[in-house]
């Protein structure tokens, strides 16, 4: 039964992706700095890189917007500073410069087109530890028809290889929950937490909920396992001089898209991130979904049912969230926020589906109340 799912959602994954993802490419001003961050590290001089990453471009529609055709038309003596604070996000570029030689810089493309497939069966793979494969594939099949994730998937951006390595490492913790290959999830949890921090500098995403699984089971593993991900950050700001914090908030200070009046960065940061966190509650509340399944996941965990798995994924839901201070665009919630969470909103989905939706066999197994019982 978990092959036959696993092959329908692969099956699933690969048609979207032939008849709808790579029939619309996404073309972004990330992505041009991505291209020449790739074409560097495929061995090309950075004038090289600017000029060809810049050729191919100026082929695509955003030259048809004055601000992103200065960023296309960026001088090679300055292109590479500007892009600064995307330096330490290096795993994508590096995955793009293997395909260069290849595909050119369709490499870009190519990169989000099989990290979505892949995340389509880390996904299915994650919600087996809490529930039934019918379910798993049904929720996996629902989160690669969504229109935001075939978006990115059809993005030259780093999230959908991101996605990839969060969803393996939610699955590696919920697993170890459950009890289930112990030691060997832990490894997975370490990896994946790791290759995500390379992949965007997100560690907050595996730190806060293995933090909150290592206190409800008394055990440091989950914890010690998730600095996998801290030392990948730091290991790669050391190595790129990344930004910090305050230099990045200024950055997105510089770059907002109006510039107008005379605002402060103080005044510019308290009124952005007022909005975007209007923003975020007004569009969470729209979607219905997410206040639902959140609300759910509480009344089941205050009822004692898998009341640790529900407790675990939330912490990851509030985890989702901690980007904000850090970048208050309204513009970005759907890519930093709503992205994060949809195999967090799956896992919630799967749990209540095990408790509520059980196999008739577990209908009356009182272990189902238990915090630890494993879901068949």
């Amino acid at each position: 039964m978990r092959i036959a799912g696993a092959a329908a959602v692969a099956a699933v994954a690969l048609v979207l992706l032939f008849a709808n993802v790579l029939r619309h490419p996404q073309y972004t001003p990330d992505g041009i700095v991505y291209a020449r961050f790739a074409a560097r590290d495929a061995g090309r001089p950075e004038r090289e890189a600017t000029l060809q990453a810049r050729a191919f471009y100026e082929r695509t529609a955003m030259m048809q917007n004055p601000r992103y055709r200065d960023l296309i038309e960026l001088d090679p003596s300055v292109s590479f500073a500007r892009s600064k604070v995307f330096e330490n996000r290096v795993l994508y570029p590096w995955a793009v410069a293997a395909l260069l030689p290849l595909a050119g810089f369709k490499a870009l493309f190519i990169v989000s087109a099989v990290s979505y497939v892949a995340f389509g069966l880390a996904l299915y793979w994650a919600l087996l530890a809490v529930g039934r494969p019918v379910f798993a594939a049904a929720f996996a099949v629902i989160a690669l028809a969504l229109p935001l994730t075939r978006s990115i998937a059809a993005s030259d951006l780093t999230d959908m290889l991101a996605m990839v390595w969060w969803t393996f490492a939610l699955g590696a913790l919920l697993y170890w929950m459950r009890r289930e290959g112990t030691r060997g999830m832990m490894t997975v949890l370490l990896i994946a937490g790791a290759l995500l921090a390379l992949t965007r500098p997100t560690p907050y995403l595996i730190v806060i909920p293995a933090a909150t699984a290592a206190v409800l089971r008394r055990s440091w593993l989950p914890f010690a396992a998730s600095l996998g991900s801290v030392l990948a950050f730091a290991a790669a700001a050391v190595a790129t001089h990344a930004f910090g914090v305050s230099e990045q908030l200024r950055w997105v200070y510089g770059h907002r898209p109006a510039r107008g009046g005379n605002a402060t960065f103080q005044s510019w940061y308290r009124s952005s991130l007022w909005a975007t966190v209007r923003a975020a509650i007004v569009s969470g509340v729209k979607s219905i979904a997410i206040p639902v399944l959140f609300f759910s996941a509480i009344w089941a965990a205050a009822r004692g049912r898998l009341r640790d798995e529900f407790i675990v994924l939330i912490a990851a839901g509030v985890a989702c969230c901690i980007a904000i201070p850090f970048n208050p665009v309204e513009s970005a919630l759907a890519r930093v926020i709503a992205l994060p969470l949809i195999p967090v909103l799956c896992a919630i989905a799967q749990a209540l589906a095990a408790v509520y939706l059980p196999e008739p066999h577990l209908a009356a197994d009182p272990r189902l109340d238990r915090r630890s019982a494993p879901v068949r």
